[in-house]
């Protein structure tokens, strides 16, 4: 219970944190694609996050209540499928005429040629480290708990899904403080 706590709290800071919900008011005909992208990608990384929290009793072979696990895993690869779907919607506006990724170009190209290329794949890992994960948790069960090498794969999987998750948000959020869609 007390981690669904330090979640929601932590949602609510992603939320809010860095003056992001003022980008809700941002005049833009393109303001509902951004916010459910942003949203999407906000609850991914807080997925994402609180997997990799509760993977170190997992790696140091403490007890620990599996249960968790394979339906975090489901709800952390659901949001970032979202997030990579609403993504390439709002896409379509980056890449377009007089768009965000033009205005880049024209300022700062070093940024978009090296971030935000790297972003768009890097984005897209998540999805496929926790497919894997979540293929690791319901074919092994609970043998990850006591097999080393599963638990050490599975936390690699999980890890890498944050690292990416997070360059990826990261980013978007430079992007967006850089110009809004």
């Amino acid at each position: 219970m007390q981690d669904l706590v330090w979640l929601q709290i932590g949602f609510v800071l992603l939320l809010t944190g860095g003056g992001e919900a003022l980008l809700w008011f941002f005049p833009s005909p393109y303001q509902i694609k951004a916010a459910v992208h942003g949203l999407s990608s906000i609850l991914a990384l807080a997925a994402v996050t609180y997997l990799a929290h509760r993977l170190y009793p997992v790696l140091r072979g403490a007890r620990t209540a599996w249960e968790v696990l394979p339906n975090g895993l489901l709800i952390a690869l659901a949001a970032n499928l979202a997030a990579a779907l609403s993504g390439n919607w709002i896409y379509m506006r980056y890449r377009g005429e007089e768009g965000p990724r033009d205005w880049i170009l024209a300022n700062a190209p070093a940024f978009h040629n090296v971030l935000m290329e790297f972003k768009e794949f890097v984005s897209l890992f998540p999805c496929l480290l926790l497919t894997t994960a979540v293929f690791c948790a319901f074919y092994y069960g609970e043998q990850v708990l006591r097999r080393r090498e599963l638990a050490q794969f599975f936390a690699v999987l999980i890890l890498a899904a944050w690292m990416f998750a997070l360059i990826g948000w990261v980013s978007g959020v430079t992007l967006a403080k850089l110009r809004f869609v």
